[in-house]
Formats: structure tokens, sequence, C-alpha cells
């Protein structure tokens, strides 16, 4: 089989590249304020997300987090109406230290059981909430990109954008759709990768008619989160329309990662970006 049938994934993983770019050279909205703090919502590309709420500067920089390094192994699983199983696997590599730093290195998912060359090529992100940064880079460009992130007391809401009305136009009035309320199980507790861990399950069914379907479609979203580690262990997304997507943490090692993980690689070229700046070079 060629590497051209691995294309629809290489060119999703592209995308994601291209996204988180755009993401980072923006503004970072408040969301939220409480208190003293302010909570910011931080994009961290392909993985990891970074959400800081209500909590100060210095409250930020003296929270500890539980270390670890560890594989997370996505699986999906789509079933076609003639019966034919389809299924692409990937895996990421994770770390984050006690200070709260994480990094994640991604690489393209491949169908199950191609013998084609595996991609050579990876993206990574870091997120550093005691710096203040999140740093990415792509293996194959030798560039980095390093977003500074606003000090809390220059953060600024973003306005909503204005309504455009063409004269002489009657907006169409709202379409209000009642869904129905999702049901939540509480799963109990079971050990996964050495961990105990506390599942729950949403089942969310979508009535027919509402996304084009001609009979109720049933999506299920099921988490087991570590409360030890503060990580989701194991998830799995069971929707008719796309299939079955299982993430699961694996080969995990406690204890602070290599604190060279969080450094841009030797050789590289580094742009760094602020709010409101365009590109910067060093």
């Amino acid at each position: 089989m060629r590497i051209g049938q691995i294309a629809p994934g290489i060119a999703g993983f592209f995308l994601m590249i291209v996204s988180t770019q755009a993401a980072l050279a923006q503004d970072i909205a408040v969301v939220g304020k409480s208190g003293g703090g302010s909570a910011v919502a931080a994009l961290v590309g392909g993985g990891i997300g970074a959400f800081a709420s209500n909590c100060s500067e210095p409250e930020s920089q003296n929270r500890t987090t539980e270390p670890y390094t560890a594989n997370r192994k996505t699986t999906r699983v789509q079933k076609l109406a003639n019966g034919t199983t389809i299924t692409q696997e990937g895996i990421a590599r994770e770390a984050r230290d006690s200070s709260g730093r994480t990094y994640r290195e991604n690489r393209p998912e491949v169908p199950l059981g191609v013998e084609v060359p595996a991609p050579s090529f990876s993206y990574v992100n870091v997120f550093d909430p005691v710096n203040r940064i999140t740093i990415s880079w792509s293996s194959n460009s030798k560039e980095a990109t390093e977003f500074h992130m606003p000090e809390p007391g220059q953060m600024r809401p973003v306005p909503p954008a204005a309504a455009v009305v063409q004269p002489g136009l009657v907006p169409a009035p709202a379409v209000r759709i009642d869904r129905p309320k999702p049901q939540v199980e509480d799963l109990g507790t079971k050990t996964i990768s050495g961990l105990e861990a506390v599942g729950t399950r949403t089942t969310r069914v979508i009535p027919a008619g509402q996304a084009g379907n001609d009979q109720p479609l049933t999506v299920i979203h099921e988490t087991w989160m570590s409360p030890e580690l503060r990580e989701v262990v194991l998830q799995i997304d069971d929707d008719p329309r796309s299939g079955v997507r299982t993430t699961e943490l694996t080969d995990i090692e406690r204890g602070e990662p290599d604190p060279a993980l969080f450094q841009v690689p030797e050789g590289y070229t580094v742009k760094e970006q602020y709010p409101g700046q365009q590109n910067n070079k060093n």
C-alpha cells in the first residue's frame, strides 16, 4: 500500500498546525474574573489545553502539579454502511513538570496495518505558565514560535463583533431547538495504567431531524480521570456519525521530566510574538 493512502491523516495534521499558529498570534481574551485573579483561556496546539482560572500571579507561580511523562494513544474506528471497518492509530508524547509546564509532541495518525514508513515529522507545543509563554515548533522546519502572554493587568476583554445588517433586510427570527437533557452516569472507580480512575459517562440523544438524521442518534462520551495525576487517563467517544475514538494514557513515568523537553532544540530559529504584535524575529 502506497504512502499516498495516509494523505488524509497528514492533511488533517497540517491543518491543526496552521490553526494553532494562527490562534497563538491573536490576543488572549479575558473570559472571566473573580476576586483578585483572572480566568484566561490559552490555546496549546494539538493536545494539552491550558486554562488558568481564578488565580493571581503569585498563586500561579507557587502552585505545584504532579509531574509525569507518558504516551497518549488514540485509536479511531469507523464502520461504514457496507460493514467495512477503518482503523487509524496515533501516539502523542506528553509531559508535565511540578511547576505546571506541559509538553506535547504529536505525529500524524496512520491507518492500522498499512506497511509504510512511520511519519518522520512531528509538531511540538510547550506551555509555560511560570514564564507566561507558549512555544511551538515542527521538526521539519527548524523554526520555533514563542508567544508571550500578557501580564494579568494588561489583559483586556475582546468586545463582541457588531452585527452587520443590510438596509431593507429583515433578520430571520432565531430558531430555538429543544434538545433532550444529557444523561450522566457515575461509573465508579477502576485501575487504568496503574492509576485509580473515576469514571463518568454522558449519553446524549439527537432526535430525528435535528442533524439531518431520519432516526434518533445516540452519542456517548466516557471519561476516566485520575485524581492523583489530575489527568484523563482514558476517554471514549462513540458517535455514529464519526465512529469510536479511544484515547488512553500509557507508559506513564512518574517524576520530573527532562527539562530539555521544554526548551527549543539547538539550531532552531526563534520568532517571538506578543499580543497585538506581528512576528518579531530574534
